[in-house]
């Protein structure tokens, strides 16, 4: 296998940050490929397996390595549980949580957009269950909703696989009965190619798909997704790179509407893989280890 398929890490969270007791609890990578990660204080740790998994409020930074250094955004007075991370236009922060609370009949904004200088922005209504998040370079939130929230009572989460803007207004939802083989029951992850979003996804125990969708016609077609849970995936023309919770990288070229493998390889980086997200960005695709955060290529 070439070299270049061999992961490489990008950035790690330095060892005296780590002893002096700050965390790295979510992370995202932005359209362009601008890796960003949540760093907290464990002062505001709620006990492992708790959900959220933070005490509120609580103060934070997000960390946005690149070759310069890096840039870092404080966030003060947080009362919302970071289980998304997303970078939109213009510098802006979108923190995300996968759950949304009711008042009476009205569901609650579980969206904060911050500004560049990390104060608080606009509110957004997400739906339930958020299992995926991506956002794409005009700003578009790609989502794919996990079963509580398809079949409970909020109205954006009902579709499965839904596109907002940074209002939070649908700009794609799918026809379930022209668009895809089944209807969804769960989603799995995002990814990004050019003017694509994608998203994986499963209906039933049979088997998972893939959707594309053309981000400004708002067109969609769905092929079988070759691995049945990808943490994370990465596409590029019809090229795709899919990392398992087991740690096992594959390789697939799309010849029509099925997926060939064309390798894989057994992860051997150092730490313990993050199982609950990876994001694909044309082609490349960054998941995290331990505390380091590695990119590999389609």
């Amino acid at each position: 296998m070439a070299t270049s398929d061999r992961p490489v890490e990008v950035w790690r969270l330095p060892e005296e940050e780590w002893r002096a007791g700050r965390r790295a609890v979510t992370w995202t990578v932005g359209p362009d490929g601008e890796l960003a990660v949540l760093v907290v204080p464990e002062q505001y740790l709620a006990p492992a397996g708790s959900w959220p998994p933070l005490r509120f409020p609580y103060d934070a930074e997000v960390v946005l390595p690149d070759r310069g250094g890096e840039r870092r955004v404080p966030l003060t007075g947080v009362g919302c549980s970071p289980d998304h991370l997303a970078l939109l236009p213009g510098g802006r922060l979108l923190l995300a949580e996968c759950r949304a609370e009711q008042d009476g009949e009205e569901w609650q904004p579980n969206g904060f957009v911050h500004r560049p200088d990390g104060t608080p922005g606009r509110e957004l209504r997400l739906g339930d269950d958020v299992r995926a998040l991506v956002t794409d370079r005009n700003g578009r939130i790609w989502t794919a909703y996990g079963d509580e929230g398809i079949y409970g009572d909020h109205p954006m989460s009902f579709a499965g696989l839904r596109g907002a803007d940074t209002h939070g207004r649908v700009v794609w939802s799918p026809d379930h009965r022209k668009e895809l083989p089944g209807y969804p029951l769960e989603g799995l992850a995002g990814a990004t190619e050019g003017r694509y979003a994608w998203l994986a996804w499963y209906p039933s125990s049979s088997g998972s798909y893939l959707t594309r969708i053309e981000e400004t016609a708002g067109t969609s077609t769905t092929v079988p997704c070759p691995v049945r849970l990808p943490v994370g995936f990465a596409v590029r023309a019809r090229e795709g790179v899919f990392l398992t919770s087991g740690g096992e990288l594959t390789w697939h070229l799309l010849v029509g509407k099925q997926w060939k493998r064309t390798g894989k390889r057994q992860l051997d980086v150092p730490g313990d893989l993050d199982r609950e997200r990876a994001y694909g960005r044309d082609g490349v695709l960054w998941f995290r280890s331990g505390n380091g955060w590695y990119r590999v290529e389609a």
